[in-house]
Order: C-alpha cells, then sequence, then structure tokens
C-alpha cells in the first residue's frame, strides 16, 4: 500500500500543533504582561515640545503656524519690546513656506506693535488682538489669497507681478489685508487698529 504523500505544509502544522510550551512559560508571560513593566510607557523623546504646546495660547499658536520652532515660542506671561525685536529677527532669517506667509504677516505686526508700546504686553492682551485678523486675508507670493491667521489658501488670482509701487496680482497687493463682502467680491481691509482694544 501506496502512503499519502505529505507536503511540507502539512508537516509545519503539524509540527506546530505537536509542540506545547509548558504551563510555567505561560504563566510567566501573562505575568509580565499583566504587571507594571508592562504599563510603563516608554521614554518620551518630544515631551519638552509636547508640553510646551499644552500651553499654548493663541499668540503661540499664531507664532507657531508662522513656521517659529517651538523652543523658539516665548513662555510667560508677557512678551517684552526686547523679546518682539529678537522674535522679529528670527523670521527675518528663518525660511518659510507659503502657508506661513500670512501668519508671519501678522505677527510682525503684532511684535511691531509692542516694540513700539515700549513695555511689555500681557500673553492675554495679545491673544485678543489675535482674534481681529479672523476674518482677513492676505495675498501670498504663490498668487493665493490666504486666511491671516493660519495661511490656508482660499483662492488664486493670479500670479504675482512686480509694480511700481510693490507687487500683487489683479486688483490684490501684497501686503494688504482684504475682507470677503461675499463668494465673489473682496475688499480692503486694512490693519485692525490694536490701540482701540
Amino acid at each position: 500500500m501506496l502512503s499519502e504523500p505529505r507536503s511540507p505544509r502539512r508537516w509545519i502544522r503539524v509540527a506546530c500543533l505537536s509542540v506545547r510550551p509548558p504551563l510555567s512559560l505561560l504563566a510567566l508571560l501573562a505575568v509580565l504582561a499583566s504587571g507594571p513593566c508592562a504599563s510603563r510607557p516608554p521614554p518620551e523623546a518630544l515631551a519638552a515640545t509636547r508640553d510646551a504646546l499644552s500651553g499654548l495660547d493663541e499668540f503661540g499658536a499664531l507664532l507657531l503656524g508662522a513656521g517659529l520652532p517651538v523652543e523658539a515660542i516665548p513662555q510667560g506671561r508677557s512678551v517684552s519690546p526686547v523679546q518682539a525685536e529678537r522674535l522679529r529677527r528670527h523670521f527675518g532669517i528663518l525660511p518659510y513656506l507659503p502657508q506661513h506667509y500670512a501668519p508671519r504677516c501678522v505677527a510682525d505686526e503684532l511684535l511691531r506693535y509692542v516694540e513700539r508700546h515700549g513695555q511689555g504686553l500681557s500673553r492675554w492682551d495679545l491673544s485678543r488682538m489675535v482674534q481681529e485678523y479672523r476674518s482677513l486675508f492676505l495675498l501670498r507670493q504663490d498668487g493665493f489669497l490666504a486666511a491671516a491667521l493660519t495661511g490656508e489658501p482660499l483662492r488664486w488670482v493670479g500670479p504675482v507681478e512686480i509694480r511700481d509701487d510693490g507687487a500683487g496680482a489683479g486688483e490684490f497687493e501684497m501686503g494688504e489685508f482684504y475682507t470677503r463682502a461675499d463668494a465673489e467680491s473682496w475688499r480692503r481691509a486694512g490693519s485692525p487698529n490694536l490701540d482701540r482694544l
């Protein structure tokens, strides 16, 4: 009588089923899996970044959106004119992506205000001032009108061209704030009057 040919797959299955780990090994694995060693989180490489982001206010979020590294965001309850000057210098040397342009313009305007003010301004006041820009838009270098606070592009208006009095695309000028009256009409808004806040 001929014996049935045995495939390698069947041999592997038979070998796996015939090997049984000792109960003591299974018990040891169960204890290790349920013990405090298994629940301890791994060391956190980004703990400082996470901690800095957890306490972020509106002004800090604006600086982050403008491309400022987390470790350069000022800590404390106020921003002094010296800190404002340093942050503006930081922005001057940092490369940026198109989505950083609009938040960087807003941050620069607020930081110039702190410098002109001549004394420290509380983070609460700065965060309140940030809210004045929430419905404003700026023309980016890539021809998009973008939200002033987030840099999110809303509409492409055309290629930006150099002009006698600056740069712009169509009826829009770079560095000017705009607001949307309806889906198709835009008007120049100017900068918010920060002194009235």
